[in-house]
């Protein structure tokens, strides 16, 4: 099986950043506890607060899929983050495509 890793990027105005950053705690925190999720690290920039980033790892695709399909990304990420965000990227990537070891 490969492993997936899920970069997003995001942003919120200035205002809504650490209300954001407040509940990227809850969402990263509850995915956590998933069995498919094997990392899951929100960090925020310093140089623009406003800007997050994360990087998720899950153990396949079926793991990435339940993940989606969780109550907690339903109720806090797609119900509370998303509406949030004024920019938004994701990017996965999966580990049998990795070009270094």
């Amino acid at each position: 099986m490969t492993e997936l890793v899920i970069v997003a990027r995001v942003s919120a105005t200035p205002p809504d950043a650490d209300e954001l950053e407040r509940r990227l705690r809850l969402l990263s925190d509850a995915s956590k506890t998933e069995p498919g999720c094997l990392e899951y690290e929100v960090f925020r920039s310093s140089e623009n607060p406003e800007r997050f980033v994360s990087i998720e790892r899950y153990a396949d695709a079926d793991a990435f899929a339940a993940h989606r399909a969780t109550e907690h990304f339903h109720s806090i990420g797609v119900a509370q983050v998303i509406p949030m965000l004024a920019t938004r990227d994701i990017q996965v990537y999966p580990t049998d495509a990795r070009i270094t070891s």
